[in-house]
């Protein structure tokens, strides 16, 4: 494994320790600092949504099943 490969796996690594709230704030801080607007946080409904009509809808099937899985306890 190449120097460059031990970076990137050990950066993913830390990223995954990070609280996603505190990544998020950080985020915004540095679009404050060059003075950007940050961009508004997608929900994971719409992240579904548009990836179920990416492609001509071919993911449709599967992201149907990862939702029916998710939410079985409720629908019953």
């Amino acid at each position: 494994m190449s120097e460059r490969d031990k970076a990137l796996k050990l950066l993913r690594t830390l990223r995954q320790r990070i609280d996603p709230d505190v990544l998020a704030r950080a985020q915004r801080a540095a679009f404050a600092q060059i003075g950007q607007e940050p961009p508004q946080p997608e929900n994971e409904a719409s992240r579904l949504f548009k990836a179920a009509l990416e492609n001509g809808g071919k993911r449709r099937e599967e992201i149907l099943r990862h939702l029916e899985r998710k939410f079985r306890h409720k629908l019953n």
